[in-house]
């Protein structure tokens, strides 16, 4: 059998949007649109077609190859029943039209046609250049509108078509016109067209677990809140947040030292240490005692920016904040009047790293389907270094795509995802004030991020 080498380029895209690639002949037509989809970067929400002559010149009569669920109600032929080879051994080029609103028209042209050998994956990239357009931009001309306005702040459209791209194309998909990842994209084909020489676990619908065979410490696993969060995502957009993730090498296992696992436990772990082994008794109203809380404030070095005695904790938000976090991480609870650890906490006392483990496992205690979701997306912002000001809008984002809607049942606002990630939030908040009171940085929090997704 055949096996194909095509260059496919996006029409009257400049800089030219192209790929090039191998495919074994054998493949149906739906495969190859499968490919195309996955190697320009669509998400297959739209119709498209195969045709022999090109489509912008309607006059030429020629094939056109469809999906057989629309083939015969417009006379053309189905995608399925013809191969690669059947279609290209005697054509040198080939159309390929996505969207026939936008009109994306792809030239695949015929490099080589060489003998296929078993030991080659099914699809295979070779280079390319240049994302493909945002989904929907309204056909070239509206992409380069589109690229205009967001790269000139001054534009007079470049907020309303800042805010369209964020709330369409989303978080994991690259801006930059220029973007071309061979490897991710190569990944991707690999667990469509060759999953069990992708390396990826078969039993996974996410398709970030590896194999057991190739798991390494501290990979992600099918238990892991990403792995979740990525299995009930649409394919395509799948598709991007694993690309997304390779890029970021947000799931990249990870070792901690004792030195930066104490900086970030830091606030737990001294109100681990004053609870102690033995427990903490409160007071008649159920209060920490006012020595411990003004022991804290010190040590934590809250006193200098703090306005009070800071030894009532009903009158000291950052320890009574600090001790709900603990309790809603499950590291203590009240019983009888007394504060007390839990067994796996006690256990952890003196241990930064054990205790680092038993807070990020803590982050989605309790925590309802939606606010799970919510605080791994926050997480994930966290981690793959978004701006703050941006992340609620990457929440947004996955939340809609993930089937979750509003009250109102519009769009998500910015004090809807504040609600929504309060919990995980304010465990973030409380490292991060931390960490900056020790000139601590964003890294040591963006690996607490990390860490909590695995």
């Amino acid at each position: 059998m055949t096996r194909y080498r095509l260059r496919v380029a996006l029409v009257d895209s400049e800089p030219e949007i192209w790929r090039e690639f191998d495919i074994d002949g054998r493949m149906p037509l739906r495969m190859l649109h499968i490919a195309l989809q996955t190697i320009v970067g669509w998400r297959e929400s739209h119709l498209h077609a195969f045709t022999d002559t090109d489509p912008d010149q309607p006059s030429t009569q020629g094939r056109r190859w469809e999906s057989p669920d629309f083939a015969a109600e417009s006379r053309a032929l189905s995608e399925d029943a013809a191969t690669v080879d059947q279609v290209l051994s005697n054509l040198g080029t080939l159309w390929y039209e996505y969207d026939f609103g936008d009109g994306w028209v792809h030239r695949l042209d015929v490099v080589e046609r060489q003998p296929d050998s078993p030991l080659l994956a099914p699809v295979v990239l070779l280079d390319g250049a240049n994302r493909g357009p945002f989904e929907d931009a309204g056909g070239i001309a509206g992409y380069r509108d589109k690229l205009a306005a967001l790269a000139d702040p001054q534009h007079p459209e470049h907020r309303e078509i800042s805010d369209w791209v964020r709330a369409t194309v989303g978080p994991w998909a690259p801006l930059s016109p220029g973007a071309f990842d061979l490897v991710g994209a190569q990944s991707e084909l690999n667990l469509m067209f060759n999953p069990q020489g992708s390396g990826l676990s078969p039993y996974d619908m996410s398709g970030l677990v590896k194999s057991d065979e190739l798991r390494r410490p501290g990979d992600v696993t099918d238990e892991s809140p990403i792995v979740e969060l990525a299995a009930q995502l649409p394919p395509p957009i799948r598709s991007e947040l694993r690309q997304h993730l390779h890029l970021t090498h947000v799931l990249e296992p990870l070792e901690v030292d004792d030195e930066t696992a104490a900086r970030i436990v830091r606030p737990f772990a001294w109100l681990m240490d004053a609870v102690g082994p033995d427990g903490l008794a409160l007071t008649a109203a159920g209060w920490m005692p006012p020595t411990t809380v003004l022991a804290g404030m010190t040590e934590l070095d809250l006193l200098d920016d703090w306005i009070g005695a800071g030894n009532r904790e009903d009158l000291t938000p950052p320890i009574s904040e600090l001790r709900g976090a603990a309790q809603r991480l499950g590291l203590m609870r009240v019983h009888k009047g007394r504060l007390l650890l839990s067994a796996a906490a006690k256990k952890a006392l003196g241990d930064a790293r054990a205790q680092l483990q038993l807070i990020t496992r803590g982050v989605y205690r309790k925590l309802s389907d939606a606010e799970s979701d919510a605080a791994t997306l926050l997480l994930l912002a966290v981690a793959d270094g978004t701006p703050p000001g941006e992340r609620w809008r990457a929440i947004a984002f996955g939340l809609e795509i993930c089937g979750w809607q509003s009250s109102t049942r519009l769009a998500f606002t910015e004090p809807q995802i504040e609600y929504v990630v309060f919990s995980a939030q304010r465990v973030l908040d409380l490292i991060s004030r931390s960490l900056l009171r020790r000139g601590g940085d964003e890294a040591d929090l963006r690996l607490f991020a990390k860490l909590a997704l695995h």
